[in-house]
């Protein structure tokens, strides 16, 4: 299917629908290119734009922004929001400082076993949270803030909110529980990243489950800690059969338990792997060090705010229901008559 172009051409310092100026072009995804911009209005204040370049791609671009339009999770990039300049939609998302996994691992060669598994716990509540299916979960899907007082990426286990916090992004491939926005895929065209994609997934994009957002996580933990991607090749179609048809080599010398979690993750089989993604994460809070814990602070989460605001209706619903009561006994205060 040919791509149809919009002819987007953005420049440094463009002001973009009269709200944005753009910074620096961050990179390409899979529907648009991503831009640094500040609010014309608040400078201080900076956002990630991307931007629609091929009409073709408009149904991926609307899908990111239904998915993210309807969660609101410290751990799912934030869609701030969204418009038109020219012809060319555009999504404004929180800019995350510290950029992507990959360039975490762009600077590091491996991790240790518990930063790996804290990252990909962090990646976890984020697909818990917006309840799809990703389907292009890889290294630069996964953002990063820097943490506080941090010129560099900071990780301090169990500490998102003082240290590096990870969130899921670019949910243009998301399959969600609503049959009506499933059906994106062409013969023939390959939807997702070889390197991370399951067996299931390499055969079949529209049928994939949870499990294949966990084979990917399986690959992006082994890829961490061992400092390679299990299967890789010269070219695409190769990286698939790979995936399909040969076993992971796990190294001996791993933590136990990790090699037990990539075992689970990786198999061919959707069947043998983690049935969901509560048991992972069961097994990856093992591994930081987090059982029975609740999940790690990061400042504003949504859960605080609504308990609160459901404290506050119901002291407001009692006084209202006792005002009578109520008028009555401030007044007889205030006439000196209350019985003593």
């Amino acid at each position: 299917m040919p791509r149809a172009s919009l002819q987007l051409k953005v420049a440094k310092g463009d002001l973009i629908d009269g709200k944005y100026i753009v910074i620096q072009k961050l990179g390409e995804g899979g529907c648009g290119s991503v831009y640094r911009c500040r609010n014309a209005k608040l400078p201080e204040k900076e956002v990630a734009l991307k931007i629609l370049e091929n009409a073709a791609d408009l149904p991926r671009f609307r899908r990111e922004q239904k998915v993210l339009n309807s969660v609101r999770n410290d751990y799912v990039v934030k869609l701030l929001d969204h418009g038109h300049h020219d012809r060319h939609p555009y999504l404004a998302l929180e800019f995350m400082q510290g950029g992507s996994l990959r360039d975490l691992m762009n600077e590091r060669d491996k991790l240790s076993v518990e930063e790996a598994a804290w990252i990909i716990l962090q990646s976890v509540w984020g697909l818990k949270a917006s309840k799809a299916v990703h389907r292009d979960l890889k290294p630069e899907n996964l953002l990063l803030s820097r943490g506080q007082g941090k010129a560099r990426i900071n990780l301090i286990i169990k500490d998102a909110k003082r240290g590096a916090q990870v969130k899921v992004a670019d949910f243009g491939l998301a399959k969600q529980r609503d049959p009506g926005v499933t059906a994106l895929t062409n013969t023939g065209q390959i939807m997702g990243t070889p390197l991370y994609m399951s067996p299931e997934q390499c055969r079949n994009t529209k049928n994939v489950t949870i499990q294949s957002d966990i084979y990917a996580l399986g690959v992006i933990l082994y890829e961490l800690v061992v400092g390679k991607p299990p299967f890789d090749a010269d070219n695409a179609y190769d990286i698939m059969a790979k995936h399909c048809n040969d076993e992971p080599r796990i190294p001996k010398n791993l933590d136990p338990r990790l090699k037990a979690m990539l075992a689970r993750c990786l198999a061919k089989n959707a069947s043998e792997r983690y049935r969901g993604l509560t048991p992972l994460e069961r097994d990856l809070r093992q591994i930081v060090g987090m059982n029975g814990e609740p999940e790690a602070a990061s400042g504003g989460h949504l859960t605080t705010w609504v308990l609160s605001a459901i404290a506050l209706l119901a002291v407001g619903a009692t006084v209202w229901l006792l005002r009578r009561d109520i008028l009555t006994w401030v007044d007889a205060v205030w006439n000196g008559t209350v019985s003593k």
